[in-house]
């Protein structure tokens, strides 16, 4: 009996230990206090990696939970919430707004900041909808992100990058506009070094309140970018595949062969008579060929294909309480819509922090990128070559000489089969962090990077190619490109407790950066044959060039926050800079800057006010500096010359046509800001408001002296450059119901860029003196540096106008008519006026709508009262019809046209200034529609969390500038601009 009694009891023992170890699932909804599902919520084990997130609904599935099991759930702008698990499988949450929580962290220089405690000019871009984009481009993900941040494409082609320019053109010096780049921290001399799926933030510092810690490099904004890093308690493996295709868009047309031919004849019309020349006298025997046969050439469709882009990214992250890490492979690729354009990047990435002991952090990131780009030939000119021409023979082959063997013109299309222009880069990036913290207020950061960028560009011309008409068989150019940089930072923060209502911070670095650039290029002929390409052997040295450059900085810099009740907030930040660029005289900078921000809604009158949930005022006031110059231009350099002495060529040289200048220093922009940052009626609204003027003094410019002096130029510092601007952005989050969510966001920049003073010479009227700078542009008081110095273009003439009583009185009817500004009769430099470039303002449009599961987002994007010249409509040659180019209606007697002129064979005269076009745009930037599959029917294959969708770029533009892009002119470095293209792109993104 006693025997049954202990095995009945071990039996019921052993099932109920059986029954408290069963492991089962457990789901429910998150919700806020509005009973709104929350998408996004953490649902985590506690003490354990595994968890989930909800889904639109705010539905979650956690697997294997156990009686005893706590769930955490958390979410940003919510109070978190524990909750242990008896034996229910059911688990509904409500999750209580914290108003602390909604404040977020943002990345500012040297450190993070709550961003109810900013007090400078820091715009947040949206990363998701930034990096919606299908490229590695990341400049274009920020166009109409950010106010005052305004983005013009440079290259479309793969691998290309676009500018960037923040608040308006602080400088007047070669490459003086580009922001400073800080990655995790860390100086990068390319934005498009990033892998965009590795992005977690990215910070717009604007003002000098917030740049000025960056002093000689930051005159021109500053780009933060915090890539992702591995969370405690949390491992996901994240893969994230898309697939993109790119078709020409476009506003304009090019003649087809009946339309040329058309044009042809009424250019070279009878311009008395009115008759028309006989097609003998105008076209050569190949054309009248071609035009007898009707075998015309598209040449866009023989160029042009369609491209298409493939990009893989895989990442794990994971954490727990002293080691946290992320690791990422991307790999993307691009054939452009020009044959031989293609770009190829693979990119492996590793953030490490180790918590060696409880005193002494350690942080490491790796970066590995390897890239290949390969361009078309230069000087690629499609889109003015004659339609009356035959690039293929008889059977199909291409032939040399697209216009018949009398004619030496070579088909375009053979030049970029017999050539090669390939660039092979390699980056490696390693930074290495040690932080250690004396006492919980007292801590020291090394911050030690190393930098090393290798371009290996092959050029290779066959021997069939045009350039090898002269004999030459084959030439190959191979140049070498190193990139070095090295920085070291010793950072000491000091963060005293000193009661409730007072807090400081303390930041002192000293950083030392190193940067050196080397240039070597071999060019060579004579190849044995083309099989090797530019790899072969060659007979023949034609040129070998080096070149090496170093720049050295060194920096000591301050930075002191101080709050009284968290109400008031008070910054200053000085920094002293010394840049190996400058002479010898100026080697030092000083850039102070203070600011200062009463957060209004914390005061007592405004506490019951429940429509204001946040009012806060910023003024700031600071210098930055501009070392953009070449690191040998303050001094005196000597240039190659070669002489021939006793039969024998023997090396030698002669000074540089440029005069040194050991005065030479930075250019300093000194900035005032005022802003007002705000919620309203319960956080429905949100946004900024800022006004800014920014000077620019000590403007690094070239100015021509006398040859009898031995030298051509020098530069010097002189003049003055402002810019003033308005900004504001607006978010809103019109509807939140449990199905359906509506977000919209507003962005409105305007900025005035004026040249206030330049060198205080003047003629002998007393005017101030125009300048001419190196790029061509004219400087002068009163106006922006990016202008047009042109007579004003006033229509075209018309049968009945006072033509002799106008400026040009030997015109025609259909001729270019512009304005006799001092009414002299005759037009010359006195009648040009400046036409400014620069948009009046830009901004954007953004919609989100989440409907159950599915995502629409839509993106307008706008720039009003911009201006552009049309190089095409200025081309003589297209008037002559000795080209082909934009089709128009042009002008002929039977059908006057008020807005084209009429073709003739001489060159007609002020084609530029009826070039000068409006390059305003409306643009449907991004549409993108996804779908996020339920979390109960993911949890049953292991996902948690996976998202489909199609996105459309650049779908439509509304603009008058006929080109592929409003902004960029058609032609470009003696060639056609390389198209910008809309892209179609389906993906995927999977986290396990």
């Amino acid at each position: 009996m006693k025997k049954s009694t202990c095995l009945l009891i071990i039996i019921f023992l052993s099932g109920l230990i059986t029954a408290q170890a069963q492991s089962y699932s457990v789901s429910g909804t998150v919700v806020d206090e509005n009973n709104v599902p929350l998408l996004g919520v953490n649902v985590i084990v506690k003490g354990e990696s595994r968890g989930t997130t909800t889904d639109f609904d705010g539905n979650y599935i956690v697997d294997d939970i156990s009686t005893g099991d706590v769930l955490e759930f958390s979410y940003l702008g919510f109070i978190a919430q524990e909750v242990t698990v008896s034996s229910q499988q059911t688990i509904d949450v409500q999750l209580i707004t914290d108003s602390e929580a909604l404040d977020e962290v943002v990345v500012v220089g040297y450190g993070t900041q709550r961003k109810s405690n900013v007090v400078g000019s820091v715009s947040s871009v949206e990363v998701d909808e930034a990096t919606a984009i299908p490229t590695t481009n990341v400049s274009e993900m920020l166009r109409g992100r950010a106010a005052g941040v305004q983005v013009n494409l440079g290259s479309a082609r793969p691998g290309g990058e676009s500018n960037i320019v923040i608040r308006g053109n602080v400088s007047v010096a070669p490459n003086g506009n580009s922001p400073l780049i800080i990655v995790d921290g860390l100086p990068f001399d390319n934005l498009n070094d990033v892998a965009p799926s590795d992005i977690a933030s990215i910070e717009i510092l604007k003002d000098a309140a917030s740049t000025a810690i960056y002093g000689s490099r930051a005159s021109n904004g500053v780009i933060l970018v915090t890539t992702k890093r591995g969370v405690e308690g949390i491992t996901r493996i994240n893969y994230n595949a898309y697939t993109t295709t790119q078709s020409v868009t476009k506003n304009f047309n090019l003649y087809d062969g009946s339309q040329f031919i058309d044009l042809r004849r009424e250019a070279n019309r009878n311009r008395f008579t009115g008759d028309y020349l006989r097609d003998e006298n105008i076209f050569s025997p190949f054309e009248l060929e071609t035009i007898e046969n009707r075998q015309f050439v598209n040449w866009e469709d023989l160029v042009l294909r369609e491209g298409v882009i493939q990009s893989h990214s895989l990442s794990f992250s994971s954490g727990t309480e002293k080691t946290k890490i992320f690791s990422s492979l991307n790999y993307f690729t691009q054939n452009g819509i020009i044959p031989n354009s293609s770009y190829d990047r693979g990119t492996f990435k590793l953030n490490l922090e180790h918590q060696i002991t409880d005193k002494l952090t350690f942080r490491g990131i790796f970066n590995y990128q390897n890239a290949t780009q390969d361009q078309e030939t230069g000087g690629l000119n499609f889109t003015t070559i004659t339609p009356l021409a035959r690039p293929f023979d008889e059977n199909g082959e291409l032939v040399k000489f697209y216009l018949g063997n009398s004619i030496t013109a070579v088909n375009p299309l053979w030049d970029q089969r017999e050539s090669t222009d390939e660039s092979k880069i390699n980056l490696t990036d390693v930074n290495l962090n040690l932080t250690y913290n004396f006492t919980p207020f007292l801590s020291y950061t090394l911050n030690t990077f190393l930098r090393n960028r290798n371009t290996n560009r092959g050029i290779y011309r066959s021997s069939l190619h045009s350039a090898g008409d002269e004999g030459i068989d084959g030439i190959g150019v191979l140049a070498n490109t190193l990139f070095k940089q090295v920085l070291v930072e010793n950072i000491v923060n000091y963060n005293p407790q000193i009661n409730d209502d007072h807090s400081l911070e303390i930041t002192g670095v000293q950083a030392f950066d190193e940067q050196e650039n080397q240039f070597t290029q071999i060019d060579k002929s004579g190849f044995t044959n083309d099989a090797l390409g530019y790899n072969g052997n060659a007979t023949t040295l034609l040129a070998n060039v080096r070149n090496v450059s170093q720049r050295r900085l060194l920096s000591f810099l301050a930075r002191v926050r101080y709050s009284y009740l968290n109400r008031y907030l008070l910054e200053a930040t000085a920094r002293a800079d010394g840049a190996s660029v400058f002479a010898a005289n100026n080697k030092w900078g000083y850039f102070p800057a203070v600011s200062f921000a009463w957060k209004m809604h914390e005061e007592p009158f405004l506490e019951a006010v429940e429509s204001i949930n946040e009012m806060k005022f910023r003024v700031s006031y600071g210098a930055t500096g501009n070392q953009g110059i070449n690191s040998l231009e303050s001094l005196g350099v000597a240039n190659d010359r070669p002489y021939v002495f006793n039969g024998q060529t023997v090396g030698g040289s002669t000074a540089s046509s440029r005069l040194p200048n050991p005065n030479l220093k930075w250019e300093t922009t000194t900035t005032f800001n005022a802003g007002v940052d705000f919620r309203l009626f319960n956080n429905l609204f949100d946004g900024t408001v800022e006004y800014y003027k920014a000077n620019t003094t000590d403007l690094l410019l070239d100015r021509s002296i006398a040859g009898t002096t031995g030298f051509n130029v020098i530069r010097f510092n002189v003049g003055e450059l402002q810019n003033e601007g308005f900004e504001a952005s607006l978010n809103s989050n019109f509807i939140s119901t449990e199905n359906f969510r509506w977000t919209l966001g507003l962005i409105f920049s305007k900025n005035r860029n004026e040249i206030i003073s330049l060198t205080g010479e003047t003629d002998d009227n007393g005017n101030p003196i125009d300048i001419t700078d190196s790029s061509g542009r004219r400087l002068s008081i009163g106006q922006s540096i990016n202008n047009i110095w042109l007579p004003k273009y006033d229509g075209i003439y018309q049968v009945g106008d006072d033509i002799a009583g106008s400026g040009n009185p030997l015109a025609q009817p259909g001729d270019v008519r512009v304005v006799d500004q001092d009414g002299n009769g005759q037009i010359d430099d006195r009648d040009n006026v400046f036409i400014n470039t620069d948009p009046d303002w830009y901004g954007s449009i953004t919609n989100t709508f989440n409907y159950k599961n599915f995502e629409l987002f839509a993106d307008v994007y706008f720039v009003q009262g911009a201006t552009r010249l049309n190089s095409v409509l200025a081309n003589g040659e297209l008037w002559k019809g000795a080209i082909n180019g934009i089709r128009t209606k042009y002008y002929t007697p039977e059908f006057p046209s008020t807005q084209y002129p009429r073709p003739k064979p001489d060159t007609h005269l002020h084609l530029f200034p009826f070039a000068v076009r409006d390059a305003s745009y409306i643009r449907l930037r991004t549409l993108t529609l996804g779908y996020n599959l339920p979390n109960n029917a993911l949890s049953k294959i292991g996902i948690d969390k996976l998202k489909i969708y199609a996105t459309g770029n650049n779908l439509l533009t509304f603009t008058d500038f006929r080109s592929y892009s409003p902004e960029q002119d058609l032609l470009s470095n003696g060639g056609t601009s390389f198209p910008e293209t809309r892209d179609i792109t389906i993906g995927t993104n999977i986290t396990f």
